[in-house]
């Protein structure tokens, strides 16, 4: 048996185990792959009416006023690391008002003990002040990296707070008040509510207004997201890898081509309309491509090598 031929033997079976070896692991991944996709599908479904709660005072109605307040999540951008909260809700008066003004404030926070000095952003809007309904689009800043895609993680702290503006004079409603009904959803593509933490101990966080209510939001991708990205890109490395190592030199110079075709192709099906280079696998994607080039560049140089200095008349 010639080296050429156990070195290429080798070279074989090392692919076939690691096709195996990747088998095994689709079939292992692919049920919870399934059925998070199934969950997906689902709650992509669902109606628009938050259905989470997280935070209520039972004893509301029995005042004479109270604000119901919504929150939908509807949409994050990874890159400008924000995320998007349709607010709505109404404000129920039991008896007339008054004319005065409820005023809602919603900020983000940090926990004093970290000693952060970035300023809170806030956004305020009044709500109708007689048993009116209101909506409104609200953007607010999240903490996340983009960079790991897919195993990104995005987390949105929130305080609410309620101000009570009657002749000129402002309050704030305490956050052992009932004046104030929360309840918060998501309905994010491609993302899932990782969980939803209740703050309770509001004297430890900072806010641009006194808080009456406040949570945290943590956003992840569906675990079949996770999935789908990986197998995409070890099946991208092991066709990349099989095609420049087996392939005859005729025709490997269309097969490099449609390589580079094939990982920008798959660079738009796995990332979207995200930016390049934000990602480490627009890293790895420019590193198959990067690395097709030089390899083809390699067996080029082997190629020419071995056809002008070894001609087939002098070969035995």
């Amino acid at each position: 048996m010639t080296k050429p031929f156990r070195q290429r033997k080798w070279l074989i079976n090392t692919i076939n185990y690691s096709i195996a070896i990747l088998l095994l692991t689709i079939l292992s991944g692919m049920p919870f792959a399934l059925k998070s996709l199934y969950a997906s599908v689902q709650s992509n479904a669902a109606s628009d009416e938050a259905t989470s709660l997280i935070l209520a005072h039972p004893n509301a109605k029995k005042r004479n006023e109270f604000v119901q307040l919504e929150l939908l999540a509807k949409d994050i951008d990874p890159v400008g690391k924000t995320i998007k909260f349709v607010v709505s809700g109404y404000h129920d008066c039991w008896q007339d008002c008054g004319g005065h003004v409820m005023r809602l404030h919603m900020s983000t926070f940090y926990l004093k003990e970290n000693n952060d000095n970035r300023v809170p952003q806030s956004v305020s809007f009044d709500v109708p002040a007689n048993n009116g309904e209101f909506e409104h689009d609200i953007v607010m800043p999240i903490d996340g990296d983009i960079s790991i895609y897919p195993f990104d993680q995005y987390q949105v702290d929130v305080a609410l707070s309620a101000e009570r503006v009657d002749k000129g004079k402002s309050t704030f409603i305490g956050s052992g008040s009932n004046n104030l009904n929360l309840s918060v959803d998501e309905q994010i593509p491609h993302f899932v509510n990782n969980q939803n933490t209740i703050i309770k101990n509001v004297d430890a966080i900072t806010t641009a207004h006194p808080p009456t209510i406040a949570f945290s939001g943590n956003f992840k991708r569906p675990f079949y997201v996770e999935y789908i990205v990986c197998l995409l890109v070890v099946l991208l490395v092991i066709t990349t890898s099989a095609t420049i190592l087996l392939a005859d030199f005729s025709k490997l110079i269309t097969s490099a081509a449609s390589i580079i075709l094939g990982v920008w192709g798959t660079r738009s099906l796995l990332l979207g309309s995200l930016p390049a280079d934000v990602s480490v696998i627009d890293i790895i994607l420019t590193l198959i491509a990067i690395g097709t080039l030089i390899s083809v560049a390699i067996k080029s140089a082997l190629h020419v090598r071995n056809k002008y200095q070894h001609p087939p008349e002098n070969r035995q």
